[in-house]
């Protein structure tokens, strides 16, 4: 038994000898090869190949880019790369003018107010910050008209650091845009894109400089969020000074006093919208941002390059409300309607006038789209431009007519 225990234990170690040293030899002849290889290559090459190699190593193989690294560089961060340098700071200076009176001097010492009518106002200098864009190698800039409105001093700060003087080209308040120009500078522009063709839920970035004064950092900042609705119409009562927003581009991107003017802007890098206002109770952004759309926006501004002014579109008729009229007036007019617009004025050389239309008629429609209340006809109008053609579908008395004219100019 003890010598069948020792044979088995001396063939398996012969087994293992001879093995291992199979594998050893293997690995030397292996690591001589390449030694020697390359010995014989150091050898056989020459003085002036060995120099060039030393002048120029091979270059290191670099391993695997890291995937969080990979996806940090998004679409979103080159998109405002490419257009947050055309972003600029708007600087405005307005005066106001007060009068410094004490109530009770001059109620106990003064009861008549004599002294008071003589007396001059004082100016004081407020300082305000808004937001705009370079839209073209010019050194135009856009931005909101409440931004600059009754400005006494105006001037844009870059990204790079520069303050620029700018002149005031042109400016709107119906449609709260205004033109900016810089001269003999050379500036960033960002593109344009198409605000038609947005989708909601897609991506889209608000850039400016809200609390800019605070901040008192010319570099943009930038909130991101989502195209929430598209075509808002803000009723006249929440527009402020006449102003009427309409087609407008709604955003849960935080949009807060400061930005107004700058550029909303898509994942591709393109200016789509002019951010103007908020709804909100505390003044600060709780996602409910609205844009002025790019389209709507180009077409302001050509005017204004034009003629430094957007020309005010004018059809010629005034128009009030069905719903508000006494049902014997109704009868008596024969309107079969309780929705529309009744024109009760109506000018005769006016386009409307010449095309056929008449006190008594009322509006049911524009354009196709149907009128609920006179503000439909108001925003209708105004949102034609100069030259565009409209059509107007009416009832009277029970029978539907259309009438197509060309929009003029309003003058005095």
């Amino acid at each position: 038994m003890n010598k069948r225990i020792r044979y088995m234990m001396f063939l398996t170690a012969i087994v293992l000898a001879v093995t291992g040293g199979h594998i050893q030899c293997v690995d030397a002849v292996e690591l001589m090869g390449d030694a020697g290889s390359s010995e014989e290559q150091q050898t056989t090459s020459t003085p002036a190949e060995r120099e060039q190699l030393a002048a120029n190593p091979s270059p290191e193989v670099s391993g695997p880019q890291d995937p969080i690294d990979a996806s940090r560089r998004n679409a979103l961060v080159e998109a405002i790369e490419n257009t947050g340098p055309a972003v600029v700071t708007i600087n405005v200076i307005s005066i106001q003018r007060e009068r410094a009176v004490d109530p009770f001097y001059f109620d106990f010492f003064d009861p008549f107010g004599f002294h008071r009518r003589g007396r001059q106002p004082r100016e004081r200098r407020v300082e305000s910050v808004g937001t705009g864009f370079f839209f073209d190698d010019q050194g135009h800039i856009l931005t909101n008209n409440h931004v600059i409105e009754n400005a006494h001093e105006i001037a844009v700060s870059l990204p790079d650091g520069r303050t620029l003087d700018v002149q005031l080209v042109g400016q709107d308040n119906i449609t709260d845009l205004a033109v900016l120009k810089v001269a003999g500078e050379n500036v960033p522009s960002a593109p344009l894109g198409d605000s038609d063709d947005l989708y909601i839920g897609e991506w889209v970035i608000a850039i400016g400089n809200p609390f800019g004064i605070l901040m008192n950092d010319p570099q943009p900042s930038v909130s991101v969020g989502v195209v929430s609705a598209k075509n808002r119409r803000v009723v006249p009562q929440a527009a402020p000074r006449r102003r009427l927003y309409q087609d407008m581009i709604q955003t849960d991107a935080a949009i807060n006093p400061g930005n107004s003017g700058g550029p909303l802007v898509t994942a591709r890098g393109e200016v789509v919208g002019v951010n103007t206002m908020i709804f909100s109770d505390g003044g600060g952004s709780v996602g409910l941002g609205f844009a002025i759309p790019i389209n709507r926006a180009r077409r302001v501004v050509d005017e204004i390059l034009q003629y430094g002014r957007r020309r005010n579109p004018w059809a010629g008729f005034h128009v009030t409300d069905v719903r508000g009229l006494q049902a014997r007036v109704a009868q008596h007019l024969g309107i079969q309607t309780d929705q529309g617009s009744l024109v009760e004025r109506i000018l005769e050389d006016s386009p409307a006038y010449r095309a056929g239309l008449r006190v008594g008629d009322v509006i049911t429609a524009i354009d196709g789209e149907p009128v609920v209340s006179s503000a439909d006809v108001d925003y209708a109008i105004w949102s034609k431009f100069v030259g565009d053609t409209i059509t107007l579908e009416v009832e009277r008395r029970g029978q539907t007519r259309e009438f197509t004219f060309d929009i003029v100019e309003l003058t005095d």
